[in-house]
């Protein structure tokens, strides 16, 4: 059994923040949110910088307190991605920075992670100062018992058990090759992460399915993801342009 229903997502570009290239805002529901920003390519410190390509760092915070465990390993995975995701030999010796703020707890399974990644990836496009190879769209699947069936989900409540679950991050871009489902461009597998609760197992075929459940999800992500850009880009385009004062003095 499996479910790839999403339920309320939210996208929103920030402008009012400050020092940065690009900035986004991602919730896959209100209890689930994250914000990132994108700053680069910009000057790398000596001990940082490469001769062949540009250098990432990323920063992840939680909603209060200071970094953790788990937030360094969200840092890790993001920075994975990015780096499979941009094509950062066009800048070599430079540095390009990444800060995640957690806009919510974290909440069962690997949601928090797949909205952080999704932020990340609409803050990159925001600042359109980096080339990609494409959009990478993330989703959580959890591992929920139906009776004595294992269902693979994706959203599921904030109150639901899960026997498992991860999270698959998927590169969307018409460049690579595969099928095109709907109108969604086709796409691989750029990171993943899949477990079973301890005293539980899962086999290959359920592996499988839930990457499958991921990538009809992730495609729902892609598609909102471009109304939201081509929604801006139609209310940019319809406001007047601003009256430019000229004075000249004498």
């Amino acid at each position: 059994m499996s479910s790839t229903a999403l339920r309320s997502i939210s996208i929103s570009c920030e402008e009012g923040l400050d020092g940065v290239d690009g900035s986004a805002r991602f919730s896959f529901r209100p209890s689930c949110s994250a914000l990132a920003s994108v700053s680069g390519p910009i000057t790398a410190r000596l001990a940082a910088e490469h001769p062949a390509r540009a250098t990432v760092e990323v920063h992840v915070r939680p909603l209060s307190s200071v970094p953790g465990t788990a937030e360094k390993s969200r840092g890790m995975a993001i920075r994975e991605i990015v780096e499979r995701s941009c094509l950062l030999a066009q800048h070599p010796r430079t540095l390009i920075q990444v800060v995640v703020q957690a806009l919510t707890n974290p909440t069962p399974g690997y949601a928090l992670l797949a909205a952080e990644i999704n932020a990340c990836t609409l803050a990159l496009i925001n600042a359109g100062s980096i080339a990609m190879r494409g959009v990478v769209c993330a989703v959580s699947v959890g591992r929920v018992m139906k009776g004595s069936v294992v269902s693979v989900e994706v959203d599921m409540a904030d109150n639901v058990v899960l026997e498992g679950g991860g999270c698959f991050a998927f590169l969307f871009g018409f460049a690579l090759s595969g099928p095109i489902k709907g109108s969604a461009p086709p796409c691989e597998d750029v990171w993943s992460t899949y477990s079973a609760c301890p005293g539980s197992s899962f086999d290959q075929a359920e592996l499988v399915r839930a990457r499958e459940v991921a990538r009809e999800a992730a495609a729902e992500v892609w598609q909102c993801m471009k109304n939201n850009i081509r929604r801006q880009k139609m209310v940019g385009e319809a406001q007047p342009p601003e009256e430019v004062v000229v004075k000249m003095e004498i």
